[in-house]
């Protein structure tokens, strides 16, 4: 039954495609959905991207590795919605729909008209990319290994196959038809989980005994990480949020301004459902284990399959299976099709040239950027949710400040946006290295410092040097 429905899932984004691929005939159809997004399916869209595989795999592990101090990563997800139409919604659908911008680049030179500031975004947003990438690709390597029962190497390379071509056929629409599907699907998948494994493990009050009993501090607010990490983590998830550029897309598509009304509340409702799991999974994990009811885990990652393959009955584990499946592809998609946007439009451009059929570029990009990645996750030997979280803080770093203070402060000007991303992108790369190569000894987050440094950057030379009208 499990096989069954992860075919009939993987065949019904095959239809996606095909369906989709009439319908791309210019840039702005490949790559933004031809900007007349509407409400339901914004919100979905928008829902499924943020709500990947670091979430669904990820989160589960993340919490039996370290405890409630986890959490801390997903409870801004009931306000980021309404922060994000507060502060982006209105330049950013200006910007798109009256200026003709597809890209992050783009609304750089459109408004402050400098190159360099573009060329250093199209850089941080390519290094983003690829690793957030690689972040879906280890989770979807993770869980298919176990659902077709294959080796995680075939596993990842059946994933990209079905991911690339409805990307590749149908652009930005087949990602929008495919994250409303995808999207429903997480939902469910998400709620009978969250109920099935409280249910599994004994209730609240048998997990909360066995966790007093052998490991306390994980049922504390902070886990077992400290409360330095726990707010750091809380900071750069929330803030950083508004920085994420397969996010940002989403505003800059849709139909008109009257959209975001009712946006924040349905996001918001739609996020907290799908966290259920990370909450679920990860407690009633633990407790199994602790209550001699599961081995102890060779990897955290493993969580949510171990969970799956010995406790649920077999309609759930084919929900479930295709459920986070779902929540991997529904990100994956729209981080290649962001940065198959940077490769056709932005790096050209930076280079002084543009490719004349940028339709057929981006799908000769979108199929780069996943062999790309492929290679990537291969050398890659963290927690997904740990490379999550360096992916999700350098694009936070870099362009955080140039869209939530750039395009709404009047101070702003092209010298803080350029020093501000080289901060970000320098400091994020540097504090990886130095953290994973054991000399950095802080418990604060390295995603946390880039983050205060870049806005730390932008506010000090933004109010030291000339203000820039803009451009446009």
């Amino acid at each position: 039954m499990t096989l069954a429905g992860a075919l009939l899932y993987l065949s019904a984004l095959v239809v996606i495609g095909l369906i989709s691929l009439r319908h791309n005939k210019t840039a702005s159809d490949f790559f933004l959905a031809g900007k007349r997004v509407g409400l339901v399916p914004l919100t979905f869209t928008t829902m499924a991207s943020i709500m990947s595989g670091f979430v669904f795999v990820g989160g589960p592990g993340l919490f039996y590795e370290v405890g409630m101090g986890s959490f801390w990563i997903i409870i801004s997800s009931s306000f980021t919605g309404a922060l994000m139409c507060w502060v982006l919604a209105k330049p950013l659908h200006e910007l798109a729909h009256k200026h003709g911008c597809l890209t992050i680049p783009e609304l750089i030179v459109t408004r402050f008209d400098c190159r360099i500031s573009s060329s250093l975004a199209t850089a941080a947003i390519l290094l983003g990319v690829l690793g957030y990438l690689a972040v879906q690709l280890q989770a979807l390597g993770v869980i298919l290994s176990s659902l077709l029962s294959v080796s995680v190497t075939n596993a990842v390379l059946i994933g990209v196959g079905f991911l690339a071509f409805y990307s590749i056929a149908g652009g930005m629409l087949a990602t929008i038809y495919s994250d409303m599907l995808q999207g429903v699907i997480m939902l469910w998948a998400a709620t009978l989980l969250f109920v099935f494994a409280l249910g599994s493990a004994g209730g609240m009050s048998a997990i909360s005994l066995s966790l007093l009993k052998n490991q306390s501090e994980a049922l504390l607010p902070w886990g077992t990480v400290g409360p330095i990490v726990c707010l750091s983590w809380f900071f750069v998830f929330s803030v950083g949020s508004l920085g994420q550029p397969h996010v940002v897309n989403r505003f800059m598509m849709a139909r008109d301004l009257r959209v975001f009304r009712y946006f924040p509340l349905i996001l918001a409702i739609s996020m907290v459902v799908c966290g259920l799991i990370w909450l679920g999974v990860g407690l009633s994990v633990k407790s199994l284990v602790f209550q001699g009811l599961l081995p102890p885990l060779e990897h955290p990652d493993q969580a949510i399959t171990s969970f799956i393959d010995h406790f649920t009955p077999g309609w759930l584990a084919a929900l479930a299976y295709v459920g986070i499946v779902a929540a991997i592809m529904s990100t994956a998609d729209s981080f290649v099709n962001v940065g198959a946007a940077a490769l056709t439009r932005d790096l050209p451009r930076a280079l002084g040239f543009s490719f004349r059929n940028e339709v057929l570029w981006g799908r000769v990009w979108v199929m780069a950027l996943f062999a790309a990645a492929v290679l990537f996750v291969f050398q890659v030997k963290t927690l997904v949710a740990y490379l999550g979280i360096f992916s999700f803080g350098t694009l936070a770093a870099c362009f955080v400040p140039v869209l939530v203070l750039g395009l709404n402060w009047e101070r702003s000007n092209r010298v803080s946006v350029m020093l501000s991303i080289v901060t970000g992108l320098v400091s994020s790369i540097l504090l990886e290295v130095l953290d994973r190569a054991g000399v950095y000894a802080s418990d604060i987050p390295p995603a946390f410092f880039s983050l205060c440094a870049s806005l730390l950057v932008f506010l000090v030379v933004a109010w030291s040097t000339p203000k820039q009208e803009p451009s446009h």
